[in-house]
């Protein structure tokens, strides 16, 4: 098997600090003329106040509403600008914003993130809080109106203790959104929508001696509050949240979720457990697709997805099963599965198939500068959640150098107290 140029996917940048607390980075990618910009907040759903779970997605809506200097949709002067893709995320520790744009545009792009930063709050009324908040509201509802759309409200709640701050969605509640308040809105924008809050990332054919210039110039003068603390939790990691819950849906299969709480992704276990995951199940041939779905024919699908966090990884399993099997004999095949992962570890072939596709799926991610999985937003992610950009570089030199026994020890995290959801179609009498 062809040998990985790990140092293919490094993201070298240049990191600098501004006199306010804004940290900016900058990767330069000369391929084609274009720019990723990307300000990431230390403002995510870990920080809203008790029975205000949504308070970071409706601000994620309202950033987008204009300012009195740049009035009306946030949309349409990127447009204008040539921006090939804009969009926002809200994830538990962290909330972003993107775009990519022409480089010869990236002025403009930064000057409309600095004036969104500083004046978003005093723009803001009563009705537009109100209409975003009935946008925010119509999402979740189609959300859960979904196939299976309950579930990641339903293992947020079985995963974590109640009161710990990952125990609700990043997206919010339905029934927490009324009660937040303009002034809670206001109050969230100027206590973390703040320049010692938040991570600005250029990525693409910039100069990074300029774009230090460029930032200066946008952010420098933006006023220097203090970091808006955090309320101290325990990491997710070893709590007891062995749990159970079956609730019946109207859809056409059982599927079974089992999830588990990790190491948090600054963690050096954090890359093995990755491998131990697409080893269970991250492609058709993988032990469990194997197993389950193509061999004993008990499932028709198999996934498993991990949920970078700060206070730990979320790993989450799915199986849908076939008509007539019982999700216990699944269940029991999973954890069999899982046990001899842990017991034997994976064969050397297995572990560099495994890392060939982890590696794949990163310089994917790659061909972009801005969006999802790309290069500014992984950056993000490392400097956020981990600490600083170089996480990054850190995470691929552990994956390639990582060997079986570590495999299997990381996978000793999915051998605990797990969080157990049963969905099964309605029975008779409960389609009402």
């Amino acid at each position: 098997m062809t040998a990985i140029d790990w140092s293919t996917a490094e993201l070298p940048s240049v990191v600098e600090r501004l006199a306010n607390g804004l940290t900016v980075i900058v990767h330069a990618e000369p391929k084609s003329p274009i720019a990723a910009v990307y300000v990431g907040y230390r403002a995510g759903s870990r920080d809203e106040p008790a029975s205000k779970a949504g308070l970071a997605h409706l601000c994620e809506h309202l950033m987008f509403s204009g300012t009195q200097r740049n009035p009306g949709s946030y949309f349409a002067p990127f447009e204008q600008a040539g921006a090939s893709s804009m969009n926002a995320f809200v994830r538990e520790d962290y909330s972003a914003y993107f775009a990519t744009v022409p480089a010869a545009t990236l002025d403009f792009a930064m000057m409309m993130e600095a004036d969104r930063m500083a004046n978003i709050a005093e723009a803001l009324d009563d009705d537009r809080i109100e209409r975003q908040r009935d946008v925010v509201v119509n999402e979740l509802r189609q959300r859960e109106g979904q196939p299976y759309g309950c579930s990641a409200r339903i293992l947020a709640e079985l995963a974590h203790p109640s009161g710990h701050p990952y125990a609700h969605p990043p997206n919010g509640l339905v029934a927490d959104l009324g009660n937040i308040s303009a002034d809670d809105v206001r109050v969230w924008f100027e206590s973390r929508h703040t320049p010692a809050m938040a991570t600005l990332i250029v990525a693409g054919d910039v100069e990074p001696e300029r774009v230090i210039a460029q930032a200066e110039r946008h952010f420098g003068s933006l006023a220097h509050n203090l970091a808006a603390p955090r309320v101290v939790f325990a990491a997710a990691t070893g709590l007891p949240l062995a749990s159970r819950r079956q609730i019946e849906l109207p859809v056409q299969h059982d599927r079974l979720c089992i999830a588990w709480n990790g190491p948090g992704c600054a963690s050096v276990e954090y890359p093995a457990l990755e491998a131990a995951c697409e080893i269970l199940a991250g492609a058709k041939s993988s032990r469990l697709c194997h197993r389950i779905v193509q061999a004993e024919r008990l499932a028709s699908d198999v996934t498993v997805e991990l949920r970078p966090r700060e206070l730990g990884v979320l790993i989450v399993l799915s199986v849908i099963a076939r008509v007539g099997v019982p999700l216990t004999a699944i269940e029991g095949l999973v954890r069999s599965e899982i046990d001899r992962l842990f017991r034997q570890g994976p064969e050397p072939h297995e572990l560099e198939i495994a890392r060939l596709r982890l590696f794949g799926r990163v310089v994917r991610g790659f061909e972009r500068v801005g969006g999802p999985n790309s290069k500014s937003d992984t950056l993000g992610m490392a400097a956020i959640l981990c600490g600083s950009p170089d996480a990054h570089r850190s995470r691929l030199s552990t994956m390639s150098a990582m060997k079986p026994d570590a495999v299997a020890a990381a996978s000793q995290w999915l051998t605990g107290a797990s969080a157990v959801l049963e969905m099964h179609p309605l029975t008779e009498g409960n389609g009402g």
